[in-house]
Parts: C-alpha cells; sequence; structure tokens
C-alpha cells in the first residue's frame, strides 16, 4: 500500500475515534442530568373533563413530573380528586389542581359564578333573536330594541336602537359554559343570560315591555363602542346620499370662480382707492304757495336730481286782502326768471 493511502487511513480512524469519544461523553452527561433531576408523581388529565363531571380513573393518570415544574396545588394522592367534579373545564395534558375542582360531594352551582356587583338577565329567544342557535356561553352580544308605532302610548312611529354592547352571555338554556370538545350539537336555545349590571337589567326590562329585543353578536376581541342613532322608518327609506362625481366637480368649480372673482375684486380695490365724496348742499326755497327742499352738488352747483321726483313740498300760510283772493307771506323769488331757470344765482 502506499505511504499516502495510509496517512489517509490513519487520519480516518483518528477523527471517528475522536467523534465517538465525544458522543459518549455527551450520553453519559445527559444520563447523569437526567439522574440529578427530582420528580414528584401528580395526576394528569388523559381527556378533556367538562364542568361538573365527576372524575374517574379512565379520565386520569398518575405521571412524573420534574419537583420545579409542579404546579401549586397539584393533586398526588387518588383519594383527593374521587368522583369530585371540577368548577371549570380542564384539558387533556392539564394537571389536575385542586383549586379547579368542588368538595367531594358538592355539586355545580351556576350562580355562585355570577362576578360579584353583576347581575343575570334572562331574556327569551328564538332562531332569528340567538343568530339561529350560534351564540355559545361566553360569547359578547349586543342588545337591539325595536318599538313599534303607538300613539295611545306616545310612541308617534315606530323605531329601533342598540341599547347595550358588548354583553357576555353567560349561560344558553342551562348551560353555563362550552364543552371541553367543542364539538356539542347546536340547537335553537329558548334563554339566552347576560351578565349586566344592575341599572342595564333595569333598561333591558323596560325595553322588553316597550318592544322587542334581538342579541347581535360581536367579535370577541372587539371592545369598540359605537354611538348608534335611533333608526326610524323615515330614515329606512329615506333617499341615499350618495355622491355625484359631476355634483362634486361642479362645486368645485363654483367655489374656485367665486375665489377668483374675489381676489380680483380686492385687486381692484387695491389699484383704485376709495374717494371721499363731499355731501351735497341742500337749500330750501320759498314760493308763494309752497316750501321746497332740494339738494345741490357741491362741485357743479346743479341739482341733483328733478325737484318733483326728491323734494318735499309744504304749503305756506296766505292771508286775505279783502277781496277774497288769497296773497302770500312769503316773496316771489321766480317772479322775474324765465321758466326752466334756476331762480337763484350762484355766481
Amino acid at each position: 500500500m502506499r505511504p499516502k493511502s495510509l496517512l489517509l487511513l490513519a487520519l480516518a480512524l483518528g477523527c471517528g475515534l475522536v467523534a465517538s469519544i465525544g458522543i459518549s461523553q455527551v450520553l453519559d452527561s445527559n444520563n447523569k442530568k437526567q439522574a440529578s433531576i427530582e420528580t414528584v408523581p401528580i395526576y394528569v388529565a388523559l381527556q378533556n373533563i367538562n364542568l361538573g363531571d365527576p372524575v374517574n380513573d379512565a379520565m386520569v393518570s398518575l405521571q412524573e413530573w420534574p419537583r420545579d415544574k409542579v404546579p401549586v396545588g397539584a393533586i398526588t394522592k387518588w383519594e383527593d380528586i374521587e368522583s369530585r367534579r371540577p368548577k371549570t373545564t380542564i384539558f387533556q395534558g392539564e394537571p389536575l389542581n385542586d383549586g379547579k375542582f368542588l368538595a367531594k360531594g358538592e355539586t355545580h352551582d351556576p350562580i355562585s359564578g355570577i362576578p360579584p356587583g353583576m347581575r343575570l338577565k334572562t331574556v327569551s329567544v328564538d332562531a332569528r333573536k340567538s343568530a339561529a342557535g350560534l351564540l355559545s356561553p361566553g360569547d359578547r352580544v349586543d342588545v337591539q330594541l325595536f318599538v313599534p308605532q303607538n300613539e295611545r302610548n306616545g310612541i308617534p312611529h315606530s323605531f329601533t336602537k342598540i341599547i347595550l354592547q358588548n354583553i357576555r352571555v353567560y349561560a344558553v338554556d342551562q348551560a353555563v359554559q362550552r364543552t371541553a370538545e367543542g364539538t356539542e350539537e347546536r340547537s335553537i336555545a329558548k334563554t339566552l343570560s347576560l351578565v349586566v349590571t344592575p341599572q342595564q337589567a333595569s333598561r333591558m326590562t323596560t325595553a322588553e315591555n316597550m318592544g322587542e329585543l334581538s342579541l347581535i353578536p360581536r367579535h370577541p376581541d372587539d371592545d369598540l363602542i359605537v354611538d348608534d342613532a335611533e333608526q326610524s322608518l323615515e330614515d329606512i327609506f329615506a333617499r341615499s346620499d350618495s355622491s355625484s362625481r359631476e355634483k362634486e366637480r361642479a362645486a368645485f368649480d363654483k367655489s374656485n370662480e367665486k375665489e377668483e372673482m374675489e381676489l380680483a375684486l380686492r385687486k381692484e380695490i387695491s389699484h383704485n382707492p376709495t374717494v371721499e365724496v363731499e355731501p351735497p348742499f341742500r337749500m330750501k326755497l320759498i314760493f308763494p304757495n309752497e316750501v321746497s327742499q332740494i339738494d345741490f352738488d357741491n362741485t357743479t352747483g346743479e341739482p341733483l336730481e328733478k325737484e318733483e321726483e326728491n323734494f318735499n313740498t309744504y304749503s305756506t300760510n296766505t292771508v286775505g286782502n279783502g277781496s277774497g283772493e288769497a296773497t302770500s307771506t312769503g316773496p316771489d323769488l321766480g317772479a322775474d326768471k324765465p321758466e326752466g331757470q334756476f331762480p337763484i344765482d350762484f355766481e
């Protein structure tokens, strides 16, 4: 055999020897660690256990768990769990905890699960009012009220309004929790119990006597409270306020045209400043049988308007001359002036 081949063979054998030694050391260290971990036997659920079902030996098994992983209250003795009923659903692989079970001989009391300060309000439902049987305990709903027209009771028109939002369903008929498997057959419930405050319970009772209540399911993570306005028949049948692009464009063009006109007017005013106009000169004219007022332009001396259209005329006092003819007490200012010429010269 050539020296080069012998060298490669020796190198391969050396690498394999080193790898085998390393693997054996790792396995030995793992075995030592496993031997050093202290375990404790506890009972673990072999299947889902529904609320209120008595526990039997086919549902659980005794398993070794690391002591540092054992939860507080874990059950380690069979006599501590035999025939006891869980307060809540226990899932497969979950350690049995003493705090999740009722005392021996005690049955589940649904009323004890009501949160402090809250109340249960039960409403009658059918397929239409309960979302066709899709609601289960723990779901969230909005409560909608429909009030029919009743003018005798002061209700001039029918309307609909959401009176409560984000209300939790506590029980469907007599079931207060979902089954652990979640494969229960859906049925149309006759009653639903809701968790509400005392004030909300009173509001629902009043609403039930006014009209008809319906439950509207909502997403369990949706906490948004919306401002729901009352909806009447007039609102439902009113014409849609859908926008028209042509109307929007016309309104936009009209607005731009108005702005351009205002801008042009401002420029015109800025280039042509306002000139103060002197007030007219007013003169009172006394004729034999009347007194008139007339306004004259201060610049030209001409009357601003015709006398008969703009002037006020007043009668003057006359006195008799003994022959039955009346004579004026005022002077005759226009006696020597031709017709159409103003009786007073300003020059």
